[in-house]
C-alpha cells in the first residue's frame, strides 16, 4: 500500500453531535469515557432555525452544550427570547445569526411595523429581482428574490441588521450567510413567475449570462467585506452554499463553511465519503480546513446531516434490519479531520438534535496516518481507525474507536469481509 502522512493542526473542533450504536452495550449511552468537559475531545455544534422555550431549563441545557450555535436573529430581535440565558450556562459559546442574502419571505409582510423581518421585507421591495419577462422572481417557495447585486440593496439590508445588533440586548458573535452558490439555484418546480431570472435585466437569463454570473459572485464577496467593515474583524462569518466548499479563494474570506446534508454538498459523485477523505480530491476535508480564516476560532467546517443514514441487514441466519445513523458516520469523519458536525432531530426538521454520545479521548496527538484504505488518528487516551469501503451510503466505511486500548465503539453494521 502507498503510505501517506498528513499533519493536521489541532483545533477544538473535532466534534460530533450525534446518536451512536455502542458496541459494548445493547442500548445507546450518553457518556463514553471518564473525562469532564475539559477533556471532551469532540465538542458540539448546533443549528436551530426556531428555538424551543428558553424558559425551559432542558432547552437551555441542550443549546448550551454547543461550542458554536446558529440561530435565527428574528426570534431574538422580535420576541422576549433571551440569549443571555444560554451564555450564562456556557460563557464560551459562540452564537451566530442566520441572514438571508437573496430572499425575503412573504409572511414577513404581515408582521408589525418595526419588526426586524418586516423591516427587511419592506426594505427589499424596491430592489426585487425580475425575470426575462419582467415578472418578479423567486428562488424558493413563499419568497421573493431581491437583487443584492445592487450596492444600495446590500447597504439598506445591512443597515437593518447593524441597527438591531447594536441596539438589542441580544447580540450575536457572527453571521451565517444563507447562501452563496456559484450561480443562482432555482428549484425546477418553482412556478411563481414567468420567464427566467435576469438580475441585470439585460434580457439574457442568469444561467446564460457570464457577466451576470460574475457580478453575482463579486456581490457575494461584497456582502462579506461590507459586514466586516461594519462589525469588525472579530465578527464570525460562516458561508452556507457550495461555492465556499469548492473555491479556496472565496473560502479564505470567511471563518468557516456549512456542508449541508454532508457529504451530499461539495462532493458530487457516487462515493462522496471517499472523496471527502481522499487527499487527491482537490477539496477534501484535510485540504479544505486550511482555506478559511483562523482568527475567530476557525476554521469552522460544519458537517450537517439528518440522522437517517439508511438500513442494512444483519448477518446470517437472522438477516434482521439494522438502521444506519448518519451521526455515526459523520462523527467518525470529524474525528479524523477536526471538522464540526451538526445533527438535526429525528423528525427531519432543521432543529438541533440532542447529542447522545460524546467521546472523552483527550486531544489529538497529531495528524492522520493514511495507509489506504485505513485511516488512523491517535488521541491522548485512545485512537480511531477507519477503513474505507466504497465510500457510499449506507456503509461507506468501517470504524473502531479505542480508549486506553479497549474497544469503545464501532460501526453499527457488520464489518466488511
Amino acid at each position: 500500500m502507498k503510505r501517506h502522512a498528513m499533519d493536521i493542526v489541532l483545533l477544538a473542533l473535532c466534534l460530533g453531535l450525534s446518536a451512536c450504536y455502542n458496541a459494548l452495550s445493547p442500548t445507546e449511552t450518553t457518556l463514553v469515557g471518564p473525562g469532564g468537559l475539559t477533556d471532551r475531545s469532540i465538542p458540539i455544534g448546533a443549528l436551530n432555525y426556531v428555538c424551543g422555550d428558553l424558559n425551559d431549563p432542558a432547552e437551555i441545557a441542550k443549546l448550551a452544550r454547543a461550542d458554536i450555535l446558529i440561530l435565527s436573529a428574528w426570534q431574538f430581535w422580535e420576541t422576549s427570547a433571551d440569549l443571555s440565558l444560554i451564555r450564562q450556562a456556557n460563557p464560551d459559546i459562540k452564537i451566530v445569526a442566520y441572514f438571508s442574502v437573496k430572499a425575503v419571505q412573504t409572511p414577513w409582510a404581515a408582521g408589525p411595523e418595526g419588526n426586524y423581518t418586516r423591516q427587511l421585507y419592506d426594505t427589499a421591495m424596491p430592489y426585487l429581482a425580475h425575470t426575462t419577462t419582467g415578472d418578479t422572481a423567486s428562488d424558493w417557495y413563499g419568497s421573493y428574490l431581491y437583487n443584492f447585486t445592487i450596492p444600495a440593496a446590500r447597504s439598506a439590508m445591512l443597515d437593518i441588521f447593524e441597527h438591531f445588533q447594536n441596539t438589542s440586548s441580544n447580540q450575536f458573535d457572527g453571521v451565517f450567510w444563507d447562501y452563496f452558490p456559484p450561480r443562482l439555484y432555482v428549484p425546477a418546480d418553482i412556478k411563481e413567475e414567468t420567464g427566467l431570472v435576469d438580475l441585470d435585466e439585460n434580457g439574457i437569463d442568469h444561467w446564460n449570462d457570464p457577466d451576470e454570473v460574475e457580478l453575482f459572485q463579486r456581490s457575494q464577496e461584497a456582502w462579506i467585506d461590507e459586514m466586516r467593515a461594519r462589525m469588525g474583524d472579530g465578527f464570525i462569518q460562516i458561508a452556507n452554499g457550495v461555492r465556499a466548499l469548492e473555491d479556496s479563494t472565496f473560502a479564505a474570506k470567511v471563518d468557516g463553511m456549512f456542508y449541508e446534508d454532508f457529504p451530499a454538498q461539495g462532493y458530487n459523485g457516487a462515493y462522496e465519503f471517499r472523496m471527502a477523505l481522499d487527499p487527491a480530491q482537490y477539496n477534501n476535508l484535510f485540504t479544505a480546513r486550511t482555506w478559511p480564516r483562523t482568527q475567530n476560532g476557525g476554521p469552522w467546517l460544519l458537517l450537517s446531516h439528518l440522522r437517517s443514514g439508511g438500513t442494512v441487514f444483519g448477518p446470517y441466519p437472522d438477516y434482521s434490519p439494522i438502521p444506519i445513523d448518519a451521526d455515526d458516520l459523520t462523527r467518525a469523519v470529524a474525528m479524523l479531520t477536526d471538522a464540526t458536525t451538526i445533527t438535526y432531530d429525528g423528525t427531519g426538521t432543521r432543529s438541533a438534535g440532542i447529542p447522545e454520545v460524546e467521546y472523552y479521548l483527550g486531544a489529538p496527538l497529531g495528524g492522520v496516518t493514511i495507509d489506504y484504505p485505513t485511516y488512523t488518528r491517535e488521541f491522548e487516551h485512545g485512537r480511531i481507525v477507519l477503513t474505507m469501503r466504497t465510500g457510499a451510503y449506507p456503509t461507506p466505511f468501517d470504524y473502531e474507536v479505542y480508549q486506553d486500548g479497549q474497544l469503545l465503539d464501532r460501526s453499527p453494521y457488520p464489518a466488511a469481509n
